[in-house]
């Protein structure tokens, strides 16, 4: 496994990938109980999306879904799981918010080659941070301006920002800035399939982008997630590495 997916898999805000198409694979026995999404019907032409309610879900349902394929003959599978928590503070501000766990897992070649957990922070709806890591080594990333209420009716194509964070390299009141992440939303449709789509954009305080994450996921006109999901890396270096479960 290069240095360079190594590292894009260490840059996590949502969990948010190796070109390739392959099965949905349901390990429910074990994940701790929490289930992959329900099978959508194929989409309508003409669909809408109530993208507030898919943000909701993605924020308040344990959820997970699996990937597998292969890039140069070697097999992967990827796992992205998400799993909401209690209320805690959030370290950056010492806020009180509800907690979800966005887990992304990759096995390479047989190889457990990469696992990344980032904590997400939000209060009705509204992100307000981001945790990786833990203790001395936990880095926090702040929300700079209030987030901004997300459309019940949006289009194929549609697509808008739902934060800009500010990446700090800790979480005490010391910690300097480092760079920036903003998360933003699109709906696409891919074959018969409806997706709400969240793009994690990371640049350094430069300006200039330091690699992305795109995690595509099923969606009805209601904002119900469904059990397919296309996940795409792009890396500082340009290449792109992307796969899909349908």
């Amino acid at each position: 496994m290069s240095a360079p997916i190594r590292h894009a898999l260490s840059c996590s805000a949502m969990a948010v990938l190796l070109s390739a198409c392959g099965g949905n694979d349901d390990h429910n026995h074990d994940n701790g109980g929490i289930q992959s999404p329900p099978v959508l019907p194929p989409a309508s032409t003409g669909v809408t999306v109530d993208v507030a309610a898919a943000w909701r879900q993605y924020l308040s349902t344990p959820r997970r879904w699996d990937i597998s394929g292969s890039q140069n003959g070697n097999a992967f599978t990827l796992s992205l799981v998400l799993t909401p928590s209690g209320q805690i503070t959030f370290p950056a501000t010492g806020q009180v918010a509800q907690t979800t766990t966005e887990s992304l897992r990759l096995n390479f070649a047989g190889v457990a080659t990469a696992s990344t957990d980032g904590t997400l922070f939000y209060t009705n709806d509204s992100l307000i941070g981001i945790v990786g890591g833990s203790g001395a080594n936990a880095t926090c990333a702040v929300v700079r301006s209030p987030f901004s209420g997300l459309p019940g009716n949006a289009t194929v194509g549609a697509s808008g920002t739902i934060v800009t964070l500010d990446n700090l390299n800790g979480c005490s009141s010391t910690a300097q800035r480092v760079g920036s992440v903003t998360l933003n939303w699109s709906i696409d449709q891919d074959l018969a399939v409806t997706l709400f789509c969240l793009t994690t954009l990371r640049q350094d305080t430069s300006g200039a982008t330091t690699g992305s994450q795109t995690a595509c996921l099923q969606t009805s006109n209601a904002g119900e997630l469904g059990s397919s999901a296309r996940i795409t890396f792009r890396r500082p270096d340009g290449s792109v590495i992307t796969g899909k479960n349908y």
